[in-house]
């Protein structure tokens, strides 16, 4: 079970997070210039060096994993044509309703992220409205949310998949 795509969907999910974290704390560096007159267009960025160099890593390493992410749904999908994934429908692929045991511990473990949503959400949007925080701040919080979330369910589910094999 450790090796269902399911267990390790949150951990591509904080991966992905991650990159996109890195992603905006650098975009928001970045110099931009935008000019418009009646005949013509114009946007511009421009990088400093480390921050180009940094991006210059960033982007085929976000390519590559876009790759392998998509191979291994497709291998998923192959191996398991009764219970296919895809990243385009509203339900989260993390489900794992297999049987009734598995109902349940799925059922624990998003009961935990909207028990965490529930105070963090609230507590951000006021901490947020009192201090004065910037753009980059409010993605960042959203950023470490979201791979909070992921951590609190792949914490729950995989302590099921590791008694399981035992």
């Amino acid at each position: 079970m450790k090796k269902d795509f399911r267990v390790q969907y949150p951990l591509w999910q904080m991966a992905f997070a991650l990159l996109f974290m890195l992603f905006a704390i650098i975009i928001t560096g970045v110099i931009s210039n935008f000019a418009q007159t009646n005949s013509s267009f114009s946007y511009s960025v421009e990088l400093d060096a480390l921050e180009g160099f940094i991006m210059f890593l960033l982007i085929p390493v976000y390519i590559v994993m876009v790759i392998i992410f998509g191979k291994k749904i497709s291998n998923y999908n192959k191996n398991n044509p009764r219970n296919k994934l895809t990243i385009w429908s509203l339900r989260p692929p993390e489900y794992m309703e297999d049987d009734e045991a598995w109902q349940m511990i799925t059922r624990k473990a998003t009961q935990k992220v909207y028990t965490f949503f529930s105070w963090s959400l609230p507590l951000s949007a006021v901490i947020h409205l009192i201090l004065p925080t910037s753009k980059l701040l409010i993605i960042l919080n959203l950023v470490v949310l979201s791979m909070t979330q992921y951590l609190i369910y792949y914490v729950n589910i995989r302590k099921h998949t590791v008694e399981e094999e035992e």
